[in-house]
């Protein structure tokens, strides 16, 4: 087994066809069906199920897949430390983060680590929380942003910044005067929600619950952005991390208004793994990450 075969099979399984594989790869079809040939004689299964036309992995290609990605990134990972090591002019820098730590807290970090290395590739990419773990396991991410600590053995968890949950409204609607509302003066308002489940809603709920009053989602949306503007537009009020309306707020485009009894605070923590050395790209960030929030990191 080598690199290459693993690379024919990875492309073979992402095309979905041994003829688009060849083309993408610059090779003759013949070529790279012989090399999946000799793979599979080495493995002694078959990873194709040569029935059908689209490539469809067996269940021993499946197994297989994931362990050649983490192979060919543990590759990319050591020729990417080894270039480093002539002054951080090639490397790379991939982070996984939701949607309110992509927009509002990473583009200060993220200016900040550009302008100490113009050279690093950075790749952001916005996933849903709970993935964020595995992604790093496996090598695909450098670090993950989260608001829950995942508790694995093979993760370390460092907090970086502390938020929590505020009510907003626009400054059209009537509670934007009120100085303190409690829970049940908000039981005949309509608001706006996030459609993703998280540990956040699920403790409003509780909330609300707990103060036996109801709580009217009227329209729920899949940013952030979207649901700020509903607001904004008072068709609406919503909860959300002062985080991402703190700047709307300063602004006086929305309101925020005191809620009695509301304290829903929001951790959140950057992720990466225990048992590596980090990559010079990745240590820089981290110390930036430190300089950025001092004062607000506690490791565990």
């Amino acid at each position: 087994m080598d690199f290459s075969q693993l690379e024919i099979f990875l492309s073979i399984a992402q095309e979905k066809s041994f003829s688009r594989a060849a083309e993408k790869m610059l090779r003759t079809q013949p070529a790279i069906s012989i090399a999946i040939k000799r793979l599979e004689e080495e493995l002694g299964e078959s990873l194709f199920d040569r029935s059908s036309k689209a490539g469809t992995l067996t269940e021993a290609g499946k197994i297989l897949h994931s362990y050649a990605q983490r192979i060919l990134n543990l590759r990319d990972e050591a020729t990417g430390a080894i270039s480093e090591l002539r002054g951080m002019y090639r490397g790379r820098l991939s982070i996984g983060a939701n949607e309110s730590t992509s927009l509002y807290l990473l583009p200060d970090l993220l200016v900040q680590y550009r302008e100490q290395h113009p050279r690093i590739k950075i790749e952001v990419y916005r996933n849903v929380s709970e993935r964020i773990p595995n992604e790093v396991l496996e090598r695909n991410l450098d670090f993950g942003f989260l608001s829950f600590d995942p508790q694995h053995p093979s993760l370390q968890s460092m907090e970086v910044y502390h938020d929590e949950l505020v009510l907003v409204v626009s400054p059209k609607h009537p509670l934007a005067k009120a100085a303190q509302v409690t829970v049940r003066d908000l039981a005949k308002e309509s608001f706006v929600a996030h459609n993703v489940k998280t540990p956040a809603r699920a403790r409003i709920f509780e909330l609300f619950a707990q103060n036996r009053t109801p709580l009217n989602i009227s329209i729920e949306l899949a940013t952030l952005e979207t649901i700020k503007s509903f607001v904004k537009n008072n068709v609406g009020i919503a909860i959300l991390p002062r985080l991402a309306v703190q700047t709307d707020v300063a602004a006086k485009q929305l309101v925020e208004v005191s809620v009695k009894g509301l304290k829903i605070e929001k951790t959140l923590r950057i992720i990466f793994r225990r048992e590596q050395t980090l990559s010079h790209a990745a240590k820089s960030f981290l110390e930036i990450v430190r300089e950025m929030y001092p004062g607000k990191t506690s490791v565990s």
